[in-house]
């Protein structure tokens, strides 16, 4: 079976890690190059890390042959002084064949800046998304997450931007049918660490339109992680009764098609 796990930091996964996707039928995976939650000291120090992604992580993969990804984007949680030049060299990663989208983004409330500040950024982002014909990741807040919801919802359409190329990541089961009722993709991302194991996604993933709902493992080093969690879904959904028609289009065919991937 062929799957894609379209959320991970490719720098967080070790060569076990990479043969045991391999393995398991992982084709490709979409890295966050913009850091994860690293503290940006810089527009360099993002740059830099975005391109140690984009040049080392891809080829480090294809020993397994995996594909890397990315997705590039300014972050909330640590906005360097200079992040214009971030916002000015975003059109140019988006030109790199290999950045498939404008992510992982969104509001930060842990962030020193306001949140009005914050959503001028982030509408900047989305915009700019638009005239590359883009999709967006968005970040959902792990805290009155229906009120982040809301909010992104409303910025979206204030951008002219539609939703069915916004991925709004860390959905759940409370959280997954608001944000494909609204025709926005629920990203579920599997995190023992956050208490949602594959069980729980291939659930979730019953309960929604499966058209609409990616599943990642979000590997990074700061949680405790299963890089594994896509195949291990696969097989939760197949104990559910999914037929191998309806997991290849979740776990393969949604990605390929929401991040327009060869």
């Amino acid at each position: 079976m062929l799957l894609i796990d379209p959320h991970v930091v490719a720098e967080s996964l070790d060569v076990m890690d990479l043969e045991a996707m391999a393995a398991s039928g992982i084709m490709a995976v979409i890295s966050d190059a913009a850091g994860g939650r690293f503290i940006a000291s810089s527009s360099e120090a993002v740059f830099h890390y975005a391109d140690r992604t984009l040049n080392g992580e891809t080829k480090r993969a294809a020993d397994y042959f995996i594909d890397v990804y990315v997705m590039f984007g300014l972050k909330m949680l640590a906005i360097p002084e200079d992040y214009e030049k971030i916002l000015e060299s975003l059109p140019r990663y988006l030109k790199r064949d290999r950045v498939v989208c404008v992510g992982e983004i969104g509001l930060e409330p842990e962030s020193v800046a306001d949140l009005g500040r914050q959503e001028e950024l982030l509408k900047a982002q989305i915009r700019i998304a638009g005239q590359y014909k883009k999709p967006v990741v968005l970040h959902l807040p792990f805290t009155e997450r229906s009120k982040w919801i809301e909010r992104y919802l409303r910025i979206i359409d204030d951008c002219g931007f539609e939703r069915g190329k916004v991925v709004i990541a860390h959905a759940d089961a409370t959280t997954a049918k608001v944000i494909t009722g609204s025709g926005c993709i629920a990203g579920i991302s599997v995190l023992p660490s956050r208490r949602l194991n594959p069980e729980d996604a291939a659930s979730i993933v019953a309960d929604n339109d499966i058209n609409l709902v990616l599943v990642s493992s979000d590997t990074r080093a700061l949680h405790r992680n299963d890089p594994l969690a896509v195949p291990r879904t696969a097989l939760h959904m197949r104990k559910l009764g999914f037929n191998d028609e309806d997991i290849t289009k979740v776990l393969y065919d949604n990605p390929r098609r929401i991040f327009n991937l060869p």
